[in-house]
């Protein structure tokens, strides 16, 4: 059966980018760079993949959910300077050529976050698709999960991924700078969900 990997490109360079500073060659930071290879080459070394893809959010990733809800992400702080800025897409477009020269497929599209490419490649593979990612959402895609931080391997079967969807709906999400009901968090929401909330809670 057709084993495929399915990379957060963004997610993982930002890690090494923001964790690995002190790596620098020829007076420019490659930390993103160095673990973002680095990783990918443990799993290549690990597992036995028939396929590889890394996906990538464009610059205009948000513009389409903004037509919709206009302070969607809006809330996250820019970047520390232009330089910074320009040194982490300076790492990313180095990161795809070398993914180039590797044969690993490599997907962005404008107006769609990888996240949502994913979730939609995933979806049509089906439960042998593997998502490497930290991303918390992927939670509703039913397939493997591996979380780059914790090193930690799941699947849709640990958790109930409707339910995850509907306690976001009740709950909103900081990190995207959308509000839930007011009052309401995870434990409110898991009982309103299961039906035993009173008027008490």
């Amino acid at each position: 059966m057709s084993k495929t990997l399915l990379v957060d490109g963004n997610n993982l360079l930002k890690i090494g980018f923001h964790g690995v500073r002190e790596f620098y060659h020829n007076g420019k930071h490659v930390g993103g760079v160095w673990h973002f290879l680095n990783t990918l080459r443990k799993f290549l070394e690990e597992h036995n993949y028939n396929k590889v893809v890394v996906f990538w959010d464009s610059k205009t990733s948000s513009s389409q959910r903004r037509l919709i809800y206009p302070k969607y992400k809006l809330n996250r702080k820019p970047s520390e300077s232009e330089q910074k800025e320009e040194s982490f897409y300076e790492q990313k477009q180095r990161v795809r050529e070398y993914l180039e020269e590797m044969f690993v497929r490599q997907l962005e599209t404008e107006h769609a976050e990888a996240d949502d490419l994913i979730a939609m490649e995933a979806t049509r593979l089906g439960p042998e698709t593997i998502i490497a990612s930290i991303d918390k959402d992927f939670k509703q895609v039913p397939c493997v999960h591996y979380n780059f931080n914790t090193d930690v391997w799941a699947s849709v079967e640990e958790w109930d991924g409707l339910k995850y969807f509907y306690e976001q709906i009740l709950t909103g999400d900081d990190v995207d700078n959308i509000k839930g009901l007011y009052r309401v968090g995870p434990v409110k929401a898991q009982k309103l969900l299961e039906g035993s909330s009173t008027e008490e809670d």
